[in-house]
């Protein structure tokens, strides 16, 4: 096993912030006992906002430094893992350059927090023109991309409140060895003229590696292959919020069911991409890319 992943979530984020922190510290600790290298994302429940919602004022709701300090420190700290301000994360193989996008992404406003995580997926354009630059340095190599939530849906409209569509714009770009200029709006924090050059990477997008919706879909938008994992924990099967995807499984604690998870495999020379599920997962999902 080369890496250990996580896309995020690590935490319901309905707890006193207290015991959020202390969770997320342990379960980072985890991560940095072993021996096997990791990349760990923030989800859109990490900010602790589902228990800030029952607050006055929003309160018990993480600032930026929190997740900086507790999730993306432990990944920087790590040789050969880069780790911008914003959360994108890049580490290299001789043939494959993964990239983890943050699209829990929400930058203070004015010094003020003002979206709620929780509802707000997104990629800031800071964010995005490290992501511009992390495809321009590729070279020979194919890209895996991962992130807590796809850039867009299998409909093709925009999954993310801010920047989805521009994600998939630059990985369509970087496709076709493209160079130009990215419009995103005027949006404070998202918005802004992003000039891209892809001319000098020969290298392919192999997929886009996301969770969040609690099921398994592939989809191919625009040549690039959208692929979803079962990323949820065990909520039980009359658990409101349980999707079609998890009841079929009857999840319980005890079994293998319980856990959700996937052994990721590339092969750069025969273009391949398989995914190996175990507990409530498809067992075998292959496709060429």
């Amino acid at each position: 096993m080369a890496l250990r992943v996580h896309l995020g979530d690590l935490v319901d984020g309905s707890e006193a912030p207290w015991l959020t922190r202390l969770r997320l510290r342990n379960i980072m600790a985890d991560y940095q006992s072993g021996s096997v290298p990791f990349l760990v994302t923030k989800g859109n429940h990490d900010d602790n906002d589902k228990f800030a919602e029952k607050r006055a004022g929003h309160r018990g709701s993480f600032l930026p430094e929190v997740n900086q300090t507790l999730i993306f420190k432990p990944n920087a700290e790590q040789t050969g893992v880069a780790v911008s301000q914003e959360g994108l994360m890049v580490q290299d193989f001789p043939n494959l350059r993964i990239i983890v996008l943050n699209t829990a992404d929400v930058p203070l406003i004015d010094g003020h927090k003002a979206f709620d995580v929780k509802k707000t997926l997104a990629v800031s354009f800071a964010q995005l023109r490290n992501f511009a630059l992390a495809l321009k340095g590729v070279g020979k190599r194919d890209v895996l991309l991962l992130s807590h939530a796809p850039a867009l849906k299998e409909n093709g409209q925009p999954a993310l409140k801010f920047n989805g569509r521009a994600v998939h714009e630059l990985l369509r770009a970087f496709n076709f060895h493209a160079s130009g200029v990215l419009h995103t709006g005027e949006a404070p924090a998202f918005g802004g003229r992003l000039r891209f050059d892809f001319r000098q990477s020969s290298g392919r997008v192999v997929g886009y590696l996301a969770g969040h919706y609690h099921l398994e879909a592939d989809y191919i938008v625009n040549g690039i292959h959208y692929s979803l994992q079962n990323t949820s924990a065990l909520m039980g099967r009359h658990h409101g919020l349980t999707t079609k995807f998890n009841r079929r499984y009857d999840r319980r604690f005890g079994l293998p069911s319980e856990y959700a998870g996937y052994v990721v495999s590339v092969d750069t020379q025969q273009r391949l991409l398989s995914l190996y599920g175990y507990g409530a997962a498809s067992r075998v999902r292959r496709f060429q890319y």
